[in-house]
């Protein structure tokens, strides 16, 4: 398993000019509140569209609660890598 918060699909090292890339850890930080609404809405419009079951739309739309609760508390950690 990676230890990559986005790397579950990947199986090889990232070139670390990718890293540099790809790092937007202090942008994540700034937006994190309008990450979460969009990506739950997006779940509740998979949901609408029947592309979801209702189950899942809710456990989606809660990890993303308990989430967000963990960044307005600041227990939320993001490593360079993620």
């Amino acid at each position: 398993m990676s230890s990559k918060l986005w790397g579950g699909r990947f199986t090889g090292a990232t070139d670390p000019l990718m890293e540099k890339f790809n790092a937007s850890i202090d942008f994540d930080r700034k937006l994190w509140r309008v990450d979460i609404a969009g990506s739950q809405a997006y779940a509740r419009a998979l949901g609408q569209a029947g592309i979801l079951a209702a189950d899942e739309v809710a456990a989606i739309v809660d990890g993303l609660d308990r989430v967000a609760a963990e960044w307005e508390a600041g227990t939320f950690v993001l490593q360079a890598s993620d």
